[in-house]
C-alpha cells in the first residue's frame, strides 16, 4: 500500500509538472495573427513610427533596427516598457503579438537568428513598470548594443 501511495503521488506530481510546462510552452508559442497585428500597428503605432517603420521627426526608426533590442534583456524589456507599449489599450496578448509582428515585419538583419518571441506573461509583468524618461534611457541602451 505504501508503494502504491508513493507511486500515485509521483504520477500526480508528474502530471502537474507536465501541465505546467504545457502552459508555459503554449504561452511561448503565441500565434501571431498577421492581419490583427498589422491592424493594431496601424491604429496605435504607425502614427509615430510611420507605415514602414522609418520613424517620424523625433521618433526613432524601428525598420532594420528593432531586432538589436533583443541582444540584452534590459533592452528587450525596453520595448515593452516604453510608454506607447506599456500604456497601450492593447491587452497583454495583443501587445506581445504586435511587438513580435513588428520585429518580424521591420527587423530585417537586426533580428538575431535565435529570436525569443515575447510572451503574454512576459508582457504582463514588464508593462507594470513603464519608463518615463525614454530618450536618455534609449541612448544608454544603444551604447550597450552591437549595432551595425
Amino acid at each position: 500500500m505504501i508503494t502504491l501511495s508513493r507511486f500515485t503521488k509521483c504520477i500526480v506530481w508528474g502530471l502537474f509538472i507536465l501541465g505546467s510546462f504545457q502552459t508555459i510552452a503554449a504561452d511561448n508559442l503565441l500565434k501571431i495573427n498577421p492581419d490583427r497585428a498589422k491592424f493594431n500597428y496601424q491604429m496605435l503605432c504607425q502614427g509615430c513610427h510611420t507605415p514602414d517603420g522609418t520613424g517620424g521627426k523625433s521618433v526613432p526608426k524601428i525598420k532594420d533596427f528593432i531586432g538589436y533590442f533583443l541582444q540584452k534583456e534590459i533592452a528587450r524589456e525596453y520595448l515593452v516598457k516604453v510608454p506607447g507599449s506599456a500604456n497601450s489599450s492593447l491587452n497583454d496578448a495583443q501587445l506581445a503579438e504586435v511587438l513580435n509582428w513588428m520585429i518580424i515585419e521591420f527587423g530585417g538583419e537586426s533580428v538575431p537568428k535565435n529570436m525569443q518571441y515575447f510572451t503574454t506573461n512576459e508582457v504582463a509583468t514588464l508593462r507594470q513598470q513603464p519608463l518615463f524618461e525614454v530618450v536618455e534611457y534609449r541612448k544608454m541602451l544603444i551604447k550597450q548594443l552591437s549595432v551595425k
